[in-house]
């Protein structure tokens, strides 16, 4: 998969591999998850907002950064570990390289942010970061272990 991004000084447009790309790729697909998190957090926060401060809060999602073909790799891997995680049959030999790589980027991806968004062990919902000392959703109190 190409895409093209266009050069500063020249008018001809410039091609990225994109499947050649894996930190590439994985920052698309960590910068999707943050997305997702904060469209998640902003639709809480606006529940009972008018329409003037949901579209103030829309604003402040945070936009995309890399170039289109990064994230539209990143829905087709989004949909093989769907079906992986679903139990459907996906051999490693029906996989190409770029595919098998992008699903390990994808799984480092997905660690890093359960790292940084750890989620509530009594309710599930994902928190602010690691350092809470309560959880938004359900109200518990999180302990620390001592040192």
């Amino acid at each position: 998969m190409y895409c093209s991004l266009p050069q500063r000084r020249r008018s001809k447009r410039m091609a990225i591999d994109v499947w050649r790309d894996p930190e590439g790729v994985r920052m698309a697909l960590e910068e999707m998850f943050e997305q997702d998190y904060a469209r998640a957090q902003t639709r809480r926060e606006a529940a009972g907002a008018n329409e003037e401060t949901r579209a103030r809060m829309e604003a402040r999602l945070p936009a995309r950064t890399m170039a289109w073909g990064y994230y539209r790799f990143a829905d087709h891997l989004f949909h093989l570990d769907a079906q992986r995680r679903a139990g459907l049959a996906c051999h490693t030999r029906d996989l190409a390289a770029f595919e098998a790589e992008g699903l390990l980027a994808l799984d480092r991806a997905r660690t890093a942010f359960e790292g940084r968004h750890p989620a509530c062990s009594a309710c599930g919902q994902r928190q602010l970061n690691r350092f809470g000392v309560e959880c938004p959703g359900c109200g518990v109190k999180f302990q620390r272990k001592k040192a």
